[in-house]
């Protein structure tokens, strides 16, 4: 903590916080005698969690200090990409590196260093071992042995997403049919109204898929089977009673304001973070590797592509359909080609000039004053699109150009 920065009295507080206290143990209804901790954080404790990040961060500053002097090295997604050596979430940690045995042994050892320093153990015996295919099999059975981990030759899942998509992608994401048709046996018995079952499916059902659609777009075989689940559910009558289906399932979809009920179709949701996150790494590998010298939404599909990333770019479409610049500078924003005006249709402006092709909105603003150039705005553009535009809020303060959800 010192190193990080924090003042020595609040070390000192924070020591004696995690040092002072007294445990017993109750042994057959009997209270035993009272001890005190050599390591580890108390459950409970409100410093608790916050102590523990500082700990994590401890472990990320050792990684990344043997990354910089060399004698541990991360992996690249592409050649011009950022180097990543470790993930921490929660009280997991994923670890990239090269499969040497000299890697390897330097892991350890350095694992078993921050053991001594924070009291944390690492738990071999739930840590496992991925290898590319083109490891040899002696280099694979040598590392697992220094390590102490099991080698893992499955595709296993981290929070309940495949680590690894193959080509079967249907197989991958079974579970989440499995899950379902779960929930509905736990609650096939139970009467519910059709209002009960509305609730049901919004709430439950269709939240169980949400998370792995905001990673991967699902295939579309397993999307239609997940759907037919909740229209056999709906017009299903007691258990094991199958009803009529009275209309599609893609007319139920619709809002009810459309006559519909409301029930979301199951159709892909990324992209936002990419557009939104500039600086997260995720944005920044997958832009050094798909889309080095354009914008998210101006980007190709490329060849041989990862399938996050073509789950990622096929919500481009969709996005771009709600997607508004809100102004600040008006720098960024192309007066013809853009979605900026919130009353318009599709946020566009209906006259347009090919004068205009090349003129953004900075053009039409006062930055003196912050206020829209109101006379060159109605002489360039209709008159209800000139309304449109003076109704636009200028902050006082110029702000750097923002795409929003319309």
């Amino acid at each position: 903590m010192s190193q990080m920065g924090f003042a020595e009295k609040w070390v000192s507080l924070v020591i004696k916080c995690i040092s002072t206290v007294s445990y017993s143990v109750n042994i057959n209804g009997n209270r035993g005698r009272i001890f005190h901790h050599s390591r580890g954080l108390r459950q409970g404790d409100p410093l608790s969690p916050y102590l523990f990040l500082i700990c994590s961060e401890g472990l990320s500053s050792l990684i990344r200090r043997a990354v910089g002097e060399g004698f541990l090295r991360g992996v690249k997604a592409s050649r011009r990409g950022p180097e990543i050596s470790h993930f921490l979430f929660a009280d997991d940690c994923l670890l990239f590196g090269e499969a040497t045995k000299e890697r390897a042994t330097f892991l350890k050892a350095m694992l078993r260093q921050y053991e001594l320093c924070s009291g944390q153990c690492v738990n071999f015996n739930k840590s496992t071992i991925f290898f590319s295919s083109n490891t040899a099999e002696g280099a694979k059975n040598e590392i697992s042995r220094v390590l102490g981990v099991r080698c893992s030759t499955n595709i296993e899942k981290y929070l309940r997403l495949p680590n690894v998509v193959g080509r079967k992608k249907k197989e991958s994401f079974q579970n989440l049919k499995d899950k379902i048709n779960q929930r509905i046996c736990h609650w096939s018995s139970k009467c519910l109204s059709q209002g009960g079952k509305e609730v049901f499916i919004k709430t439950v059902l269709q939240a169980i898929p949400t998370y792995a659609m905001s990673c991967f777009i699902l295939p579309k075989v397993l999307c239609g089977e997940l759907e037919n689940i909740f229209a056999k559910y709906w017009w299903q009558h007691g258990k094991n009673k199958r009803g009529i289906h009275w209309c599609q399932w893609k007319f139920i979809c619709r809002s009810k304001e459309e006559g519909g009920m409301g029930f979301r179709n199951m159709s892909t949701k990324q992209g936002w973070r990419v557009l939104n996150n500039a600086d997260s790494l995720v944005t920044k590998v997958l832009k050094a590797k798909y889309f080095p010298n354009d914008q998210f939404l101006n980007s190709r599909l490329g060849n041989s592509c990862s399938y996050t990333w073509k789950s990622i770019w096929a919500a481009k479409d969709v996005l771009r359909k709600g997607l508004i610049w809100r102004v600040g500078t008006g720098t960024n924003i192309s007066i013809n080609n853009d979605a900026w005006v919130p009353e318009a249709l599709h946020f566009r402006l209906s006259s347009t000039a090919d004068s205009l092709r090349d003129c953004y909105v900075h053009m039409l603003i006062d930055n003196n004053e912050r206020k829209w150039k109101e006379e060159l705005i109605r002489y360039t553009f209709s008159e209800e699109d000139a309304e449109r535009i003076l109704r636009i809020p200028l902050a006082g303060v110029p702000h750097d150009d923002f795409l929003a959800w319309g």
